[in-house]
């Protein structure tokens, strides 16, 4: 299995989207056995999927990632861990160990993991703390029918 990583000084790069480098992991039996780091000059979710299909990536061990590029990416069959902060040594060898799920791998404000990456009904990613409340912006509270600013 082919696992990608979008990394950034050493660590989880915080947000997919806007990464600019790309570590993939073979892993067989549970143990790292190489890996390969790119730059990634594709922007755009189609863009990125397409240069994971060919890397033959099946995973994406992420941080933030938009909602339009999880569905490209899913669509394309590659599953997705998002919500991951960490040393990338560390990132690895939690996903080899099945740890991933542990509070000190997932991003702060993004629950315990609990749901993380799921699709929910209207089609946008939940799990993140403040992620698909509806489209009322900051500072505004839905009453009766409309929306009015606080």
């Amino acid at each position: 299995m082919k696992v990608a990583l979008p990394i950034r000084n050493g660590r989880i790069s915080p947000v997919f989207d806007v990464a600019v480098r790309l570590v993939v992991v073979d892993i067989e039996d549970g143990v790292p056995s190489g890996r390969s780091e790119f730059s990634i000059r594709e922007s755009g979710g189609e863009a990125r999927a397409v240069l994971l299909q060919e890397l033959g990536v099946s995973k994406l061990v992420c941080g933030a990632i938009s909602n339009q590029t999880a569905l490209i990416i899913e669509r394309c069959g590659i599953e997705i861990k998002p919500w991951i902060v960490g040393e990338i040594e560390d990132v690895i060898n939690a996903f080899c160990t099945g740890s991933l799920n542990s509070e000190g791998f997932i991003m702060p404000g993004c629950g315990r993991g609990q749901g993380a990456g799921r699709v929910n009904r209207q089609g946008g990613r939940s799990g993140c703390r403040g992620e698909n409340r509806g489209k009322a912006g900051p500072g505004t509270r839905r009453s009766g029918g409309g929306r009015r600013k606080i």
